[in-house]
């Protein structure tokens, strides 16, 4: 009885001794492990498949590997959709990471480029900033307002329409408004020989509206008579910006006799 009681004594001292040193080693430790969320070391999930794409780059263009990655991206999550396993979703999660730092690295350098050569930065062309937007607008229409009165120089309007049309009659006081606020002569052409408020002189159709083929009315064209250079401005109603906007293309449209 004395040596039986001596060995489970002596067990349970060990038992003793041993959660005693494991307690001692967690401790000197400082935090480490598990219990302070450090992340566990996984070796057995790096299979040798999921090491390739590290060496995928090898041999081959910049086209030919994003569409690489682009692919193997989604094998991995149509693989982690299919399969939710804990290894697929992290494999999946790692590419995709991996991917992500490709991006704000491409991003952070496109700024420092943008920061070092303003010329490539499209805000000084298009403020973003309210205020800086606001006078930027301002800028434009003044800039828009100056090349449209020195376009009158050279171009003239020929407004077309019909003395029976309801949206004629409503388009022509923003014809009217377009001619006083940029000196643009306007020769009002009637289609049925009726005239119109706000234009006293009115030419009768000797066939240009056939011959131009209108088909709409009110039709609106900005002409040069010197070089016979003729562009639509409007079929059927709009608007003074929209007006100005396709004025504005006499500037860029290469010149050459229409109709």
């Amino acid at each position: 009885m004395h040596q039986k009681m001596g060995f489970k004594t002596i067990l349970f001292m060990a038992c003793c001794l041993g959660v005693s040193f494991a307690r001692a080693g967690f401790f000197d430790e400082k935090a480490s492990g598990w219990h302070w969320y450090q992340e566990p070391e996984m070796e057995a999930l790096n299979t040798p498949e999921e090491s390739q794409h590290k060496a995928i780059d090898k041999g081959m263009t910049a086209t030919e590997l994003v569409k690489a990655y682009q692919k193997k991206l989604e094998e991995r999550l149509h693989m982690a959709l299919v399969n939710p396993s804990y290894h697929n979703v992290m494999t999946y999660q790692k590419l995709q990471k991996e991917l992500m730092d490709r991006a704000e690295n491409f991003s952070r350098t496109w700024m420092q480029v943008v920061y070092h050569n303003p010329g490539l930065d499209h805000t000084l062309v298009s403020p973003v900033n309210h205020k800086a937007r606001h006078l930027h607008l301002d800028q434009e229409k003044i800039e828009i307002a100056n090349t449209i009165k020195n376009l009158s120089e050279d171009y003239g309007l020929f407004f077309f329409f019909s003395s029976q049309c309801a949206y004629c009659h409503q388009f022509a006081p923003i014809v009217k408004q377009f001619s006083n606020t940029y000196g643009w002569k306007v020769l009002a052409i009637s289609a049925d020989g009726g005239g119109i408020e706000g234009f006293k002189n009115v030419t009768k159709d000797n066939g240009l509206v056939q011959q131009w083929r209108v088909e709409t009315l009110p039709a609106l064209f900005a002409v040069n008579p010197h070089t016979g250079h003729v562009i639509p401005i409007a079929y059927g109603m709009t608007s003074l910006d929209e007006m100005e906007i396709r004025v504005m293309a006499l500037m860029a449209q290469p010149q050459k006799d229409t109709q």
